[in-house]
C-alpha cells in the first residue's frame, strides 16, 4: 500500500511540471529580488564558513546511516514479502517493517549534505572572488565517475549474468507475479547501448530509464545536474559583469526546458544545503530539538501522517539541515566517530554498487533453492538476509578500493591533463 502511494504521489508530480516550473521561476524571481535590496557587499565580504568538528563527525555517521537505509529497504523489497502480504505479524517484524522503508528519506539526507558541502563551498569561493569554473568541473567529475563508470559496467555486468543464468524468479524480465516496488521495470531491456552511454551522460530519469536494475541511479542524475544548476544561479549574484550573468540565465533557462519536475523540485532542497553553509556560524537551535523534529518527521512520513510525499521530503530536509547547523562551532568529537569516518568513506560506492550484486546473488540462490526472494519472514530468512548483506557491503568495499580510495589519484591526472596549474581564475566575478 505504501509503495502505489509512493508511485501515486510521484505520477501527481510529473503531471505537475508547469506548476513547479512556475514555482521554480518564483523562486529565482525571489533571489533577484533579494539581490537588489540587500547590503551585497556586506554579504559577499564575510569570512568564509567552517565545518565544526562535531558537524563533520555527524555528517559522517549520516553518509553511511543513509546509504545503509537505501541498501536495506532495498534488500527487504527483494528478500522478504510485504507488510500486508504475511501473516501472524509480531511485534519485532512491525519494528523490522519500519525501519527498513526510510529509503526515498535517506536520498533526502545525502541531497542536503551534497548541497551543503558542495553548493555551500562554491559560494565560499564566490564571495572571496575564488571560484573557477575548471577547478570545480575537476573536482565534481572525478568525485561522481571515479566510480560511477565501473559501477555501470559492473552492474551491467552483473544484470546480463542473471538475465542469461538465474532468471529462475523472473526478476530481470519482470515475468513474476508478484508486485515488487523497486523491481518494476524490465531489467534486461534496460540494458541497451544508447542507455548506457545517456546514463553515462547523466541523462537517465530524463531521456532514458536508468541503465539495468540499478535504479539508485535516479539521484545521481540529480545530484549532476544541481551541481551544474547550483553555480549558475549563485553567480546571478555575485557576478557584476552583465554578459556573465546573461549567460547564467540563458543556460539556466535550458536547464529549466531540459529537466523534468522530478529532478527540479529537489533542487530547492539540494539549495537548502547549501543556504545552511552559507549561516553556519553559529547554532540556529538546539541539537536536542533539531533531532527531535528529525525523528519526528521522519516518523511521520513513514507513517503516512503526511499524505503529500514531497511535502514530507522538505520537510524532512529542512529538520536534517536543523540537525546539521546545530553542531555548528563545536570543537568536540561524536563517540565512535573513526569508525564513522571509515564507514563513510565508501558509501558512495555502498550507493551505487548495490543493487545489481543484490538482485544477483539473491536470483542465485534462488535458481538453486527457491528461496530467497520475496519469502515469508522466518528464522533462516533473517539469517540469509544478514549473510547477502555482509556479502554485499565486502562487494562494495572492494569495489570502492578501486574506485571511490581513488578519487584524488583521478582528480591530479586530470589537472594534468588541462596542461596547466589550476590557478583560480576571478575574472567572472569581480
Amino acid at each position: 500500500m505504501a509503495e502505489k502511494s509512493s508511485a501515486n504521489e510521484w505520477e501527481q508530480i510529473k503531471k505537475s511540471r508547469i506548476n513547479v516550473r512556475r514555482l521554480f521561476y518564483y523562486i529565482v524571481f525571489l533571489g533577484g529580488a533579494y539581490y537588489l535590496v540587500t547590503d551585497r557587499a556586506k554579504f559577499a565580504s564575510k569570512g568564509a564558513s567552517r565545518i565544526s568538528p562535531l558537524q563533520s563527525d555527524l555528517l559522517d555517521l549520516s553518509r553511511w546511516v543513509a546509504a545503509f537505509l537505501v541498501v536495506a529497504e532495498h534488500q527487504r523489497c527483494l528478500m522478504f514479502v510485504d507488510y500486508k502480504t504475511g501473516e501472524g505479524i509480531g511485534a519485532l517484524s512491525k519494528v523490522f517493517y519500519f525501519m527498513t522503508h526510510f529509503g526515498h528519506s535517506a536520498v533526502m539526507v545525502f541531497f542536503v549534505m551534497s548541497g551543503f558541502l558542495v553548493g555551500g563551498k562554491v559560494i565560499d569561493r564566490l564571495k572571496q572572488g575564488a571560484f573557477s569554473w575548471q577547478k570545480y568541473a575537476v573536482d565534481r567529475v572525478s568525485r561522481l565517475y571515479a566510480v560511477y563508470v565501473l559501477a555501470l559496467l559492473l552492474g551491467g555486468a552483473l544484470d546480463y549474468l542473471g538475465y542469461r543464468c538465474l532468471n529462475r524468479f523472473g526478476l530481470y524480465d519482470r515475468t513474476f507475479s508478484d508486485h515488487i516496488a523497486v523491481a518494476n521495470a524490465d531489467f534486461h531491456a534496460g540494458l541497451s547501448k544508447p542507455v548506457f552511454f545517456l546514463n553515462l551522460l547523466m541523462c537517465q530519469t530524463i531521456l532514458v530509464p536508468v541503465f539495468g536494475s540499478n535504479g539508485p541511479l535516479w539521484s545521481l542524475a540529480n545530484e549532476f545536474w544541481y551541481y551544474l544548476a547550483g553555480p549558475l544561479l549563485f553567480l546571478l549574484y555575485f557576478a557584476r559583469n552583465l554578459g556573465a550573468r546573461s549567460i547564467c540565465v540563458i543556460a539556466l533557462a535550458g536547464l529549466y526546458w531540459f529537466l523534468p519536475a522530478s529532478i527540479l523540485i529537489y533542487f530547492l532542497v539540494w539549495l537548502l544545503g547549501a543556504l545552511l553553509y552559507s549561516i553556519n556560524d553559529r547554532p540556529l537551535f538546539p541539537a536536542s530539538i533539531s533531532l527531535f523534529l528529525f525523528l519526528g518527521c521522519l516518523s511521520a512520513v513513514r507513517l503516512e501522517w503526511i499524505k503529500s510525499g514531497w511535502v514530507g521530503d522538505f520537510l524532512i530536509a529542512i529538520t536534517f539541515a536543523m540537525l546539521i547547523n546545530s553542531g555548528a562551532g563545536k570543537p568536540g568529537h561524536m563517540p565512535g566517530h573513526v569508525l564513522s569516518r571509515r564507514a563513510a568513506d565508501f558509501s558512495y560506492s555502498v550507493y551505487l554498487c548495490h543493487f545489481p550484486f543484490l538482485a544477483c546473488i539473491l536470483s542465485a540462490i534462488y535458481q538453486g533453492t527457491g528461496f530467497g526472494l520475496r519469502t515469508p519472514r522466518s528464522g533462516l530468512s533473517v539469517g540469509l538476509s544478514l549473510v547477502v548483506l555482509g556479502l554485499t557491503y565486502l562487494w562494495c568495499y572492494l569495489v570502492s578500493l578501486v574506485t571511490e580510495r581513488q578519487t584524488p589519484r583521478i582528480r591530479k591526472i586530470l589537472y594534468a591533463l588541462l596542461g596547466r596549474e589550476m590557478v583560480v581564475s576571478t575574472a567572472v566575478v569581480r
